[in-house]
């Protein structure tokens, strides 16, 4: 298989993780045979990063192939200042002969009210400008909401080679909110148990996808709040006796999420009317995110959010288990 140029550059943001793991994928099918492309694949993190370390990943010739990739994820955690943001651009800006870059931000580089006032990433904009936009691919990654995830859903279940009735595509996305890796995971379960040999139904949602954390009453992100360990443990060792560990572990990461969109539309003066419609999920689970979000301050959310994108990335990378993540991130948050 001859790889295929492109851009040298790709610039992947947004909140849906397994929609822009899915493009890496993607870019790293491109370069040819699988097991060669990931002998040639460089994955290094901005947080811990130095830019001689990235000159030297680009700059090693590639083995058995044209191209080298390297994967540089949170590229501009540690861009504060003008000059280090400048030096990196003018780096990047060159050219990269024998390899590509894929710049990876587990989040918006600008938020909607950033984007509605006009002030855009400076690592967006650079992306855009004129002058780049022969070399560089930049895809944002939305969580789809609403109609738009029971698409993803059908869409999805028809790539993996089954059906799914329409009625039972609403009731999984009701069920899993805008969680693609949790649905992905869910869809693969439920076409299994209908053997791919007739489209999932209702009952086969019912009976295989039980409501999780993510619609209960935020207990277990309360007793976090409260560095009340006890309470927290015995509340996960509850539900690991009802869901899978990786399940529980996606369900608190959209709780969290969910409360940080509330505390924003609060913070905001959103009425509460709105507020269901702004965080684009049902009026129960908004209730039950805004009846619980006083009581937590923006800060609070956001360092527990971070932990939570340090164990998800320690649990893709296959560092730790998700069951162990899960007690360690309980002890870490209440110590």
């Amino acid at each position: 298989m001859v790889a295929e140029e492109g851009p040298e550059i790709y610039l992947f943001d947004g909140d849906d993780e397994f929609a822009i793991q899915e493009s890496i994928k993607k870019v790293i099918g491109h370069l040819g045979d699988e097991t060669i492309a990931e002998m040639n694949t460089t994955r290094l993190d901005g947080r811990t990063f130095s830019l001689p370390e990235l000159k030297d990943a680009l700059g090693t010739l590639p083995f058995l192939a044209t191209r080298r990739l390297v994967i540089l994820t949170h590229p501009t955690s540690r861009m504060d200042g003008k000059k280090e943001r400048g030096e990196f651009l003018d780096y990047l800006s060159s050219p990269m002969p024998g390899s590509k870059l894929i710049l990876v931000e587990y989040d918006f580089l600008t938020s909607e009210r950033d984007r509605r006032e006009k002030r855009i990433n400076w690592l967006e904009q650079w992306a855009l400008s004129p002058e780049q936009s022969q070399r560089v691919y930049l895809r944002h990654h939305p969580r789809p909401a609403g109609g738009l995830m029971v698409r993803w859903i059908q869409d999805y279940v028809k790539k993996l080679g089954g059906q799914i009735t329409t009625q039972a595509a609403f009731l999984l996305a009701g069920q899993v909110g805008e969680d693609t890796r949790l649905a992905s995971q869910e869809a693969a379960k439920l076409l299994t148990y209908a053997n791919f040999t007739r489209p999932v139904d209702v009952d086969d949602v019912e009976h295989l996808t039980p409501l999780t954390a993510r619609t209960g009453d935020f207990e277990l992100v309360n007793a976090i709040r409260d560095r009340d360990l006890r309470k927290a443990q015995a509340l996960l060792h509850r539900s690991l006796q009802e869901s899978e560990p990786l399940q529980i572990f996606h369900s608190i990461v959209y709780q969290v999420r969910l409360l940080i969109i509330a505390r924003e539309s609060l913070d905001e003066h959103t009425t509460y009317d709105d507020i269901p419609k702004s965080l684009k999920i049902s009026y129960y689970p908004a209730k039950l995110a805004l009846d619980s979000v006083p009581r937590f301050s923006r800060d609070f959310l956001d360092m527990i959010y971070h932990r939570l994108l340090d164990f998800d990335e320690a649990i893709k990378t296959g560092q730790i288990d998700a069951d162990l993540a899960l007690d360690l991130l309980i002890i870490d948050l209440t110590g």
